[in-house]
């Protein structure tokens, strides 16, 4: 039977949505459903983890013999060795054992990853990293992370907290981070903090077409509207946002090689204006000979990465000659 375990089920989780999917190897979504996250605990969400995969199992009835595990890409800190949750804000997750608990009810080997790792791996084996051996995935979102895949591997760390690249300070006496540190970049570029910035901004009286908008209520949305519409204030902080993108990818340029960087994530909805001051912070900062050789690219899987990546936690090995990790 030429398609023993040609089907593998991924599962993103996230603080308002839980997306399943049955992704084949060549990495086509056979079928996808979505689900609220439930605001009932840790509890709560597994039911609804449950119920979601089940759903979407009963909707295709793929024969068992096709299935090659369940990937489950979460934020937050996680061993992707036993396979817990240590700890996700946003889910109110705990030392949660979802790898057991799923193995168990679903009779499947389980594989749990880190968001931004999971797109890494997906944007590798079948996006806009396909076919490169070193790779790096940054999300700007809410928040900022990378997945970073090295001569064909997916570093991790330690204890998988490895791609904090929103943690990498940019400057030493900056705005202060929950972190602890001063200067992350996840303060000057995440969604959360652009709305922020521009928000105060406003209130000190700079010019904008923002300015009708009630004080203080000024979003990321509001900013790519308004750069759409050739607002200048905002156009301009969106170049500053990839001013201060490309300081930080330049120190991972300088430290894993890679032969491309893929963007991915909300504020990439404004790539265009993001983008090219990326390319230019690289271009007249990085060392020469290793920024030439870095192409510079935005996701094409969008927001299937996590839960494509996830399933691709099982193909890897399929689509690459050696895929090799700790966590796999």
């Amino acid at each position: 039977m030429n398609n023993v375990g040609d089907v593998a089920i991924g599962l993103d989780l996230g603080g308002t949505k839980i997306l399943a999917a049955l992704i084949s190897k060549d990495g086509k979504v056979i079928n996808q459903t979505e689900s609220e996250t439930s605001k009932q605990g840790q509890d709560g969400i597994y039911t609804t983890i449950l119920t979601t995969i089940t759903k979407l199992l009963v909707i295709e009835d793929i024969n068992p013999n096709r299935l090659k595990g369940i990937g489950v890409a979460s934020a937050g800190i996680i061993d992707s060795t036993q396979n817990v949750i240590q700890y996700a804000k946003n889910l109110g997750m705990k030392n949660f054992p979802i790898g057991s608990l799923l193995e168990a009810h679903f009779q499947l080997p389980v594989k749990l990853v880190n968001d931004a790792n999971a797109a890494a791996v997906a944007e590798w084996i079948w996006g806009a990293g396909r076919k490169k051996r070193n790779l790096v995935y940054i999300t700007v979102s809410t928040g900022v992370g990378a997945g970073i895949i090295s001569n064909g591997r997916l570093l991790t760390g330690a204890n998988d907290c490895a791609g904090e690249f929103g943690h990498i300070s940019i400057m030493h006496n900056g705005i202060q981070c929950e972190c602890g540190n001063r200067g992350c970049l996840e303060k000057y570029t995440s969604g959360t903090a652009i709305a922020k910035i521009a928000n105060e901004r406003l209130l000190a009286g700079e010019s904008s077409s923002l300015g009708s908008i009630k004080s203080g209520d000024v979003t990321s949305k509001h900013l790519a509207a308004a750069a759409e519409e050739g607002d200048v204030f905002s156009i301009n902080l969106l170049k500053e946002v990839g001013e201060y993108l490309g300081t930080g990818v330049n120190n991972l340029i300088h430290l894993f090689n890679p032969e491309v960087i893929v963007f991915g994530g909300g504020v990439m909805n404004m790539s265009r204006f993001i983008v090219p001051s990326i390319k230019e912070a690289v271009r007249t900062y990085g060392i020469s000979h290793m920024a030439k050789g870095v192409t510079i690219e935005t996701s094409t899987l969008g927001k299937k990465a996590g839960v494509m990546g996830a399933s691709g936690l099982f193909f890897a090995n399929d689509q690459h000659d050696k895929f090799m990790s700790p966590s796999l």
